[in-house]
């Protein structure tokens, strides 16, 4: 008669994973763990802007007069879908194509230059927009908060051309200004 395992505890309950299961399961999960970092940074940025909006609207405002009043001000516009879809495919270009030059592989610097220069763009264009992204409610300021994260270690000079496009109170002053 055999014993059915038992856990820590003494209590009888399923078998240990064995390392190599366990190093299948991380496997697996591994390369859905940037698109995960991403969306929690457009998260976390969403709330970010949010609580700024609301400290601007009640006069609290600790950081430049001039970037409180501007989004303050200005109401949130929704650009169309068409100019939304080239800045949601450089994302995800920035994404596939970070991940491949972390691995090793060749980088692809003028294909990143011109997706950080979409998203630029397109922020310098719709400075206060507000546009359905991947199942999410973006933003122009989560959107360079994104971008500049996801360039910042495979591309730390494009992730520095997108911190400039930041407004002052949300830019990096540890990010390297190349």
């Amino acid at each position: 008669m055999t014993t059915p395992p038992t856990g820590q505890d003494g209590i009888p309950g399923p078998a240990p994973a064995t390392a190599a299961e366990d190093t299948g399961r991380s496997a697996r999960r591994g390369p859905g763990l940037l698109l995960w970092a991403v969306a929690a940074t457009v998260a976390g940025a969403l709330a970010v802007a949010g609580v700024v909006a609301v400290r601007d609207r009640s006069g609290g405002s600790s950081g430049s007069a001039a970037t409180a009043t501007a989004s303050a001000a200005a109401p949130a516009v929704t650009p169309p879908a068409a100019r939304v879809r080239p800045v949601h495919e450089a994302l995800h270009d920035i994404d596939a194509t970070c991940r491949a030059t972390v691995k090793g592989e060749s980088g692809k610097q003028a294909s990143l230059a011109r997706d950080a220069d979409t998203v630029i763009t397109f922020s310098r264009r719709y400075p206060n927009a507000r546009f359905p992204i991947d199942d999410e409610t973006g933003t122009t300021l989560s959107l360079l908060l994104v971008t500049r994260q996801g360039l910042r270690d495979c591309a730390p000079a494009l992730a520095a051309r997108v911190n400039r496009a930041l407004p002052p109170d949300f830019r990096d002053p540890t990010t390297p200004s190349s």
